[in-house]
């Protein structure tokens, strides 16, 4: 039997939620610390796109009842002695962050590209000269391009800090993690302040000219795990 990690978390919690398609959650001490899983038994479907939804549900039920540190999708161990190896030799550094992201959300903000299936510079071509030549001049103008981009998400990101007033730790940026993305941003917002600062965001970000912008959450703070 395998054991589906959800969170990492300093205790358990009274009444957990259900686990991973109604199982019942398990509790596996490590030390000072311990891990919420859900066992799978032998011969368990494929996971799939509903049991990610799920696990999302779970982590917002553990999130909502004690301070937890969310843990990727899909992340398998064989029994609870191997999944206490996730914590043996980070235990500083999961507690530090359980006490930074304790009744906080994270709040994200995408700025996607207009008409993203078309990228400036890209299938330019040269007149004159060879099939080499003509090679890397699209190539420099395909760089140039993407520099350019990238400039431009970083000016943005930039800018919605300085917009939303947020202290750059609380912030976590992806630049242009896409043809389509200029910027993806995790905000983690402080206890009882997510409602507000989504709107906050969205009444900022609505004005940015050059992209189209997507506020999401509250989410429990996915990004402040695996970025830090």
């Amino acid at each position: 039997m395998k054991l589906l990690v959800h969170a990492i978390a300093r205790r358990p919690c009274a009444e957990p939620p259900a686990g991973l398609r109604g199982s019942t959650l398990e509790w596996i001490a490590a030390g000072e610390l311990g891990i919420w899983a859900t066992p799978l038994p032998e011969g368990t479907a494929e996971l799939d796109r509903d049991d990610a939804l799920d696990h999302h549900r779970i982590v917002e039920a553990l999130a909502d009842r004690e301070a937890c540190l969310p843990v990727r999708f899909a992340t398998r161990v064989p029994d609870a002695t191997r999944a206490a190896v996730l914590i043996v030799g980070r235990e500083a550094e999961l507690s530090s962050a359980l006490v930074r992201v304790a009744g906080r959300r994270e709040i994200a903000v995408t700025l996607v590209w207009p008409e993203a299936a078309v990228i400036p510079g890209r299938g330019h071509r040269v007149q004159g000269g060879g099939p080499g030549t003509a090679y890397l001049a699209a190539r420099q103008h395909e760089h140039a391009a993407d520099d350019a981009r990238r400039k431009t998400a970083e000016d943005l990101a930039r800018r919605l800090e300085t917009d939303l007033a947020v202290e750059q730790a609380d912030v976590w940026h992806v630049m242009c993690p896409s043809d389509r993305i200029a910027l993806s941003s995790s905000i983690l917002a402080r206890a009882g302040e997510d409602e507000s600062l989504k709107a906050r965001a969205i009444e900022i970000v609505s004005g940015y000219e050059g992209v189209r912008a997507v506020v999401s959450g509250p989410w429990p703070p996915y990004s402040f795990v695996g970025a830090r």
